[in-house]
């Protein structure tokens, strides 16, 4: 299983130079298993890093659909998904309200919007779900090649704090034992207590979450608009002392990563 990042930003794109290297686009990533299956996880403005990798008639999955993760969906006019899925079932709905005249004058293309109730299959890939903390609803997802063994979770937008007890068990147990782990970093601990219910974690708290799911990898995602290169460098070498069950590593755009590919 091979894993592309497209943007690792949240809230809305930025540009300049002080944010290169871990780059301003929102947040899009591409999941690839080892027979070629595509499997596309939100389409923020990173998307049009992914689309030259893209395949025309493949599956895009939306953890949910605030205009940062779906901004990037008229960059995929010529790789257009034939699915696309949201799993509480109202997407075709919101779709057409955002990419409609006097906001979009462009149609967007047709797609198949199934509403599944259980696992998703892809060629290779099966594709599960987990219902998260974030305003308006929100899902991680996880991404499982059964020949391989591979597997991530993504958890870009979720605020752990405001999760019960309960429910962080339930995702620890969805998310037990994955090769990586991304999930929400967007805010320093000492910024949390005054964006309470914004919906997004800290790194401290994606730590936590990847210690008590034993995954191996860590991803820091969903970097606030305003976080400077230097300031997500002293964010990663912190996050990377604190985990000691592997590296942390927070994601720039374009990044790639190869999950049991020589096993």
């Amino acid at each position: 299983m091979k894993v592309f990042l497209g943007g690792a930003r949240g809230s809305f794109p930025v540009s300049s130079p002080d944010k290169v290297r871990y780059g301003g686009d929102t947040f899009s990533l591409l999941v690839e298993g080892r027979d070629g299956t595509q499997v596309l996880i939100d389409a923020g403005s990173g998307t049009r890093r992914l689309r030259r990798r893209l395949q025309a008639g493949g599956t895009l999955f939306f953890t949910h659909t605030h205009l940062d993760h779906l901004i990037g969906l008229p960059a995929l006019t010529k790789a257009w998904p034939q699915r696309m899925i949201l799993p509480r079932g109202d997407l075709e709905q919101i779709l057409a309200r955002v990419f409609s005249p006097p906001v979009w004058p462009v149609k967007m293309p047709p797609a198949e919007c199934p509403v599944p109730s259980a696992p998703v299959i892809v060629g290779s890939l099966q594709v599960a779900w987990q219902p998260v903390a974030h305003p308006d609803g929100c899902v991680a997802y996880r991404v499982d090649e059964p020949a391989t063994g591979a597997s991530l979770v993504v958890a870009t937008d979720v605020e752990w704090p405001e999760m019960t007890p309960r429910a962080r068990d339930e995702f620890c147990r969805f998310a037990r034992g994955t090769d990586l782990l991304v999930f929400d970093a967007h805010y320093l601990p000492e910024e949390y207590a005054l964006h309470r219910g914004w919906g997004h974690s800290t790194w401290t708290d994606a730590v936590t979450a990847a210690q008590d799911c034993g995954t191996h990898k860590l991803w820091l995602m969903h970097h606030a608009p305003g976080r400077k290169d230097a300031e997500i460098d002293a964010l990663g070498a912190a996050a990377t002392a604190a985990f000691m069950q592997g590296i942390v590593c927070p994601a720039a755009d374009g990044m790639t990563a190869e999950l049991r590919e020589n096993r």
